[in-house]
């Protein structure tokens, strides 16, 4: 009989050698050499971890949803099973569906509350418009390449002792930037504002925008923190120097970018 986990088709479990230590503890980030011991066809024994004694990894027993829930509430543990015991094959297609969001919030004016940017024509051209709704993808996916690129830079330069190659065996640059794209998840809190937009005030989908954004920093700083293995003190001042800065360039950018409009 085949065993079926409950995070199968969703996160599948990452495959490695036996007595290969590439698992982490969900708790710690101590290396494990497994998840789990079979007993028998139908039952699993959680592997305790060697250094904090608690169960290697939990989420191998719960539903997906428990998992989006502690993510969504910024479990550290919930961000290690993600990124280090899981194999996320489609996280970057998250990826690409909320730039996509988010370039369809920017073209249609949404965030006209906090920025003075916009990339809508004012001629009633079709073409102009589709073309409006391209410049604000291009816009955002600089903005996540300079803000995954000064992160790494920050790190590099105040935290010094960044692994190249972290406890599962990939690659820090790798590692970051899919916690990048997991924090981002939080950016679907955008949606509310695409429906709901006709019947809201400038300043309610400013104060909306602006709860997002605190959301996506504080999920990105629980995840550098994850990544980087470092606290979040530091955490926080890379991620924030790293925001504002993206923020100087990205306004630059959109200046050229207001050119083609």
């Amino acid at each position: 009989m085949k065993l079926s986990l409950p995070l199968q088709g969703y996160f599948d479990l990452l495959k490695h050698p036996p007595g290969a230590k590439k698992f982490v503890c969900i708790h710690c980030g101590q290396p494990v050499s497994g998840l789990y011991r079979q007993i028998s066809s139908t039952v699993l024994k959680i592997i305790d971890c060697d250094k904090c004694k608690k169960p290697a990894d939990k989420y191998i027993e719960f539903e997906v949803l428990i998992i989006l829930i502690d993510l969504i509430l910024l479990s550290k543990p919930a961000y290690r099973h993600i990124l280090y015991n899981s194999d996320c094959k489609n996280l970057w297609k998250i990826g690409c569906i909320l730039i996509l969001l988010e370039a369809y919030c920017f073209w249609t004016d949404a965030f006209r509350g906090i920025t003075s940017i916009t990339y809508r024509s004012h001629l009633n051209d079709p073409f102009l418009s589709e073309k409006g709704f391209y410049l604000s993808t291009v816009h955002f996916v600089a903005g996540f390449c300079l803000l995954y690129g000064f992160i790494y830079l920050f790190t590099r330069a105040l935290h010094r002792t960044v692994p190249k190659v972290t406890n599962n065996g990939k690659t820090y640059p790798h590692m970051l930037l899919h916690g990048v794209i997991l924090a981002s998840i939080g950016k679907f809190l955008f949606i509310p504002i695409i429906i709901w937009r006709e019947n809201s005030t400038e300043t309610g989908m400013a104060i909306h925008i602006v709860l997002v954004l605190m959301y996506f920093v504080i999920s990105l700083v629980q995840i550098h923190s994850v990544v980087s293995d470092c606290v979040r003190s530091r955490s926080c001042t890379i991620v924030i120097l790293a925001f504002f800065v993206k923020a100087y360039f990205l306004t630059r950018v959109s200046g050229l970018l207001q050119q083609f409009v």
